[in-house]
């Protein structure tokens, strides 16, 4: 390592340590910000310190150890603080981590207890979901009506949905490939670790509102309807109704986001809420810009071959599949992040351009929310294997009016919108059923019919 790098990383070691402790002077903020703006390499640094110290915090800092202290020492009224530790210690990190919870675990295991209370349960959802939660245990048969202690719970393939309620009424829901950990001892905690949701908050209880972390962005909620789009180094809070706070990690800047606007945390734009911007009608995936957040396998420009995203696995749960097959699929984010949110218009049409290695059908879908950002459901057609030529590059022009609510969200259409028109775009995606076929995608597009 050249010395200047050295001694760069070293004071941006430092100036995090005082971020994560809540320590950060004016002058040391015009300095972090200096350095993530002039040094190559410093925002990988610093997302990797904080996602680090995130993981830390999580295992280390979010429990309240007070029981504990009592067990040890009876007299012990302070209340624990969580731990930090240094970037560069990371194996100590580790090892502490393991010999705490074994402490941890011994003491407990010598008191009698009572029995821990569920935070939430699930209401709603389809599709591959993945819950880690009860100590670790992975579980992929979740049901609706299902008690949750606490966990996260991941978006596996672009249909899946989840919907859960806490305790107070409170509801939160993933749409999508999404990484959600939900935690509540005494005060809900949320961390958006990829991808979306978006929540129906009721009024928390004063000096307790819910806190949303992602990567780089801190938000406290305490009673309103908003959704969240969190990406490597960006995160974008909408606000629907009510209001909340949002605070930009790199530098502890806050402000006020109120119904009807939104904010982006990032290094390059300032911290100011804008209004929602006017919903659009048209949109064109760009894969040249690179993989972004589509899901697939991202793949450049080769010769006279365009990018493209390559359809990846995900295997059905027994659950849903007792044969355990295989959906091969891919997926392009549309009314996320920062972008404008797309309206359906009845006479929208879907462009997709690609190839397919093998002829075999093709499912063509959409993810769909309301206008307040609730879930509206995922709506779907099927294409026959005849329309494509194996090896051969093809188009398809698909109407809005032939698309169906997809078949698995079927017990709760009652509650869902019976068509997709004057509804937001959250998603593109298509796959194909059980055999790898080879399908892959340069380009998606909504559009009307003067388009060319």
């Amino acid at each position: 390592m050249k010395e200047e790098e050295k001694l760069w990383k070293d004071e941006l070691d430092a100036l995090l340590g005082k971020l994560v402790d809540e320590g950060l002077t004016v002058a040391d903020k015009a300095r972090l910000n200096e350095i993530l703006q002039t040094e190559p390499g410093a925002r990988e640094f610093y997302h990797e310190y904080l996602d680090l110290h995130g993981a830390l915090e999580e295992r280390l800092g979010v429990p309240d150890f007070s029981p504990l202290n009592a067990v040890i020492d009876p007299e012990t009224k302070e209340e624990s603080k969580p731990v930090f530790i240094p970037f560069g210690n990371w194996g100590w990190a580790v090892a502490a981590a393991v010999v705490i919870g074994l402490f941890i675990q011994f003491f407990l295991e010598q008191e009698e207890t009572e029995p821990e209370l569920p935070i939430a349960q699930i209401t709603k959802l389809s599709g591959p979901l993945l819950w880690t939660g009860d100590g670790g245990q992975v579980n992929r048969n979740l049901q609706a009506g299902s008690k949750l202690f606490g966990g996260t719970i991941e978006g596996m393939a672009p249909d899946a949905w989840f919907e859960l309620e806490f305790n107070d009424g409170s509801q939160v829901v993933i749409a999508g490939n999404s990484m959600l950990t939900i935690s509540d001892l005494g005060q809900k905690e949320l961390r958006l670790r990829e991808g979306s949701f978006s929540a129906n908050v009721m009024p928390q209880p004063k000096g307790k509102p819910m806190l949303v972390r992602t990567r780089s962005a801190l938000f406290e909620v305490m009673g309103t309807r908003f959704s969240v789009d969190a990406e490597l180094s960006s995160s974008t809070l909408t606000v629907n109704e009510g209001k909340v706070r949002a605070t930009r990690l790199s530098d502890g800047s806050s402000v006020e986001v109120t119904a009807k606007h939104r904010v982006v945390a990032a290094l390059d734009c300032e911290l100011v809420p804008e209004k929602m911007p006017e919903s659009v009608t048209l949109w064109q995936s760009h894969l040249e810009n690179g993989r972004k957040r589509n899901h697939g396998e991202w793949m450049p420009a080769n010769g006279a071959e365009p990018a493209h995203l390559n359809t990846v696995p995900y295997t059905l749960p027994a659950k849903d599949d007792r044969k355990q097959r295989t959906i091969h699929t891919l997926s392009m984010p549309v009314s996320q992040g920062d972008h404008p949110p797309v309206i359906l218009q009845p006479e929208t049409k879907i462009r997709v351009r690609g190839k397919i290695a093998s002829s075999h059908p093709i499912w063509f879908g959409m993810t769909l929310s309301r206008q307040n950002g609730d879930f509206a459901g995922r709506f779907q057609i099927r294409r026959s294997a005849e329309e494509f030529q194996s090896g051969e590059p093809f188009e398809v022009v698909l109407n809005l009016s032939d698309y169906e609510l997809d078949p698995s969200l079927a017990q709760w259409a009652d509650s869902l919108p019976k068509t997709p028109y004057g509804l937001i775009v959250k998603g593109v995606w298509c796959h194909t059923l059980w055999d790898p076929a080879g399908l892959q995608v340069s380009e998606m597009a909504l559009m009307t019919p003067t388009d060319k």
